[in-house]
């Protein structure tokens, strides 16, 4: 099998070089979709300016959800790593399998808890009367997408961990292609305003997941994805790898909500 990157054989140097380029373009083009994406908003006529506010508001919550999926990626990745370096196959398939088997089972508690709330996390978060129906219409559309945007983001890790780097660029590729492509689409000529911009992301998280799934099952990897019963020692290795990105990006959500309750009074004038 010709790999993109031999982890066990290529120069250290070379594979730093061929790995975290692709990365850092991959991040750098996840930003810059989302700027594209409320450049849109904020030049729907008449709302724009409101509706940007609005979605705005869904950011830190958005955030707040998808590291979850930094817990089970950038916990399990590491893990894999280890397991392929020591030659050990089994134990590298069980890791793979088990972090699918958790992605899931997030996406699907956070789907129910987060909507069943989201109306007071969006006040929380500092809507107001004029920007709660467009944060609230965001919100509730992105929601529904939890499961590709959590499985988009934690298995391309797995993708890279392989050392297919410029595949894992290629993932994040296609949904910010796909996203800007049907931005314009959804929310002018469809006239559906914010509720499209929201149909566009979860349709572009969708295209994202089903390429690293497909990916991930095919035979250019060296573990193919299983499914294998869950492990509870295996579970609690990855959750504690990857506790400390995951509370890193949720406390800064925390530290903004605290920064948008302290400033209250001063937006009410007292």
């Amino acid at each position: 099998m010709k790999l993109e990157n031999d982890l066990d054989t290529d120069d250290i140097r070379g594979l730093v070089l061929r790995l975290a380029l692709p990365s850092m373009l991959a991040q750098f083009v996840s930003v810059f979709y989302s700027i594209v994406d409320r450049m849109y908003i904020g030049n729907i006529p008449k709302i724009g300016e409101v509706a940007l506010a609005g979605v705005g508001i869904c950011g830190p919550i958005v955030t707040l959800v998808s590291s979850f999926a930094i817990l089970v990626g950038v916990g399990g990745a590491p893990l894999m790593s280890i397991r392929l370096g020591q030659k050990n196959e089994k134990g590298a398939r069980q890791i793979l399998a088990n972090c699918f088997l958790m992605l899931t089972v997030m996406a699907l508690v956070l789907t129910v808890c987060v909507l069943g709330m989201r109306e007071k996390l969006l006040w929380w978060f500092g809507a107001g009367e004029t920007t709660f129906p467009y944060a609230l219409s965001y919100m509730t559309i992105y929601l529904c997408g939890t499961f590709f945007a959590l499985m988009t983001t934690g298995m391309n890790q797995f993708i890279i961990c392989q050392g297919f780097a410029r595949i894992g660029m290629i993932s994040v590729a296609l949904g910010a292609v796909t996203n800007i492509v049907l931005d314009p689409v959804f929310i002018f000529v469809f006239d559906m305003g914010v509720a499209g911009a929201a149909f566009a992301t979860v349709l572009s998280q969708f295209a994202s997941a089903v390429f690293v799934l497909r990916f991930l099952r095919g035979n250019r990897v060296l573990l193919r994805l299983e499914f294998e019963c869950p492990q509870v020692k295996t579970v609690c290795k990855i959750a504690l790898m990857g506790l400390s990105p995951f509370l890193i990006i949720a406390f800064d959500n925390v530290l903004i909500l605290s920064l948008i309750h302290i400033s209250e009074p001063t937006r009410l004038g007292m």
